[in-house]
């Protein structure tokens, strides 16, 4: 795994072998950089930027990162992991604070922003025996990371509908403080920092990362330990129970439009975590996926030439939840396979190529 050794002490750890964008230039994926509320991290050619003098630690893109490339170790994800557990297996009610947060609960877990949360850590505070589960919180609107508050209103939303799917009825609240007092560096100073050093600071020249190479699907990378922690989280709280299904769609599969593809297994071969594989034999080759691998991080969308694969919605804990290999296409291998190729090139070229 590569990781930028420039960001030590800086809170945060990228590992850029981890990154669709560094995975393939043709990935769409802006997910941190949107994420980010101060501009500190963006995407540039095929790697993230890191701007130490922006970043308020606030972990935001981490938990925007389908892939898990972006890690705050201020607590890291093991020490907040230990955190919760410790708590959940007391069947005790889990209390998470942000740092501007003037009620400070003995046995809170306080972090810089409650953005650092996303659905698989309330989850496994859930799973793991939590009787309740709270979210205290500073005046977010006054604060430098505000931006940060939808999504923070959309990890309790999500939990909440997984939870229920999985009829776990537990209440996970809100709640925002009141009357901040004045600190020597308010969230106020936050902003006026911020404003500054995007003022002032020099425009970067970065030099551009080696794209990898297009993994085969015996050398994917490892499915990050948040999407684990997600799909296990989901597994205890459902249990035994039938699994229902829910009015909103919650979960994204792949699926391959069979009267557009044409085999050619990018979709297959780019894909960073075996969702999709290839399946062949003396006769065929197939396109198999697995659901409950992919992260949804749209890489397969955005190779795909044909515009023959996409991510469907499904309402149903089976589709997360399952191990199978279901088969999405098949064809002969005997098919003509240079008129593929020949597609593909006219597509990339947007020229028609003739045979001669």
């Amino acid at each position: 795994m590569i990781r930028d050794n420039t960001l030590e002490n800086t809170g945060v750890s990228i590992a850029q072998e981890q990154c669709t964008c560094y995975l393939h230039k043709a990935s769409t994926c802006q997910c941190c950089s949107e994420a980010c509320p101060t501009g500190a991290i963006t995407l540039t050619l095929n790697h993230p930027i890191y701007d130490a003098a922006l970043c308020l630690q606030c972990g935001a893109c981490e938990s925007a990162c389908p892939m898990g490339a972006i890690e705050a170790l201020t607590p890291s994800d093991a020490q907040l992991e230990e955190e919760i557990i410790s708590r959940a297996v007391l069947n005790a009610k889990i209390i998470f604070t942000c740092k501007e947060s003037e009620k400070k609960r003995e046995g809170a877990i306080s972090l810089k922003c409650l953005a650092r949360l996303e659905p698989s850590l309330l989850l496994l505070s859930l799973a793991k025996g939590a009787s309740e589960i709270k979210l205290i919180s500073g005046e977010c609107q006054k604060c430098a990371l505000n931006h940060t508050l939808p999504s923070i209103h959309k990890t309790i939303e999500m939990t909440q509908k997984y939870a229920d799917l999985c009829t776990v009825h537990i209440p996970i609240a809100l709640e925002c403080a009141q009357n901040i007092s004045d600190n020597n560096l308010t969230c106020k100073d936050h902003s006026r920092r911020i404003f500054f050093l995007k003022l002032f600071r020099k425009k970067r020249v970065e030099p551009s990362v080696e794209t990898a190479k297009i993994r085969q699907n015996n050398t994917k990378i490892p499915i990050p330990k948040k999407h684990q922690r997600f799909v296990q989280s989901l597994q205890l709280l459902a249990g035994k129970t039938p699994l229902p299904c829910s009015d909103d769609a919650l979960f994204l599969a792949p699926n391959i439009d069979t009267t557009q593809c044409i085999g050619c297994t990018i979709c297959a071969n780019v894909c960073p975590t075996g969702a999709l594989e290839t399946d062949t034999s003396e006769e065929n080759l197939g396109i198999t996926s697995k659901r409950s691998r992919c992260v949804a991080c749209h890489l397969c969308v955005d190779v795909c030439f044909k515009n023959a694969i996409s991510l469907d919605a499904h309402n149903d804990l089976d589709t997360i939840l399952s191990t199978q290999q279901i088969l999405l296409y098949e064809r002969q291998k005997n098919e003509d396979a240079f008129s593929c190729v020949t597609e593909k090139m006219g597509t990339l070229l947007g020229a028609k190529i003739y045979n001669t």
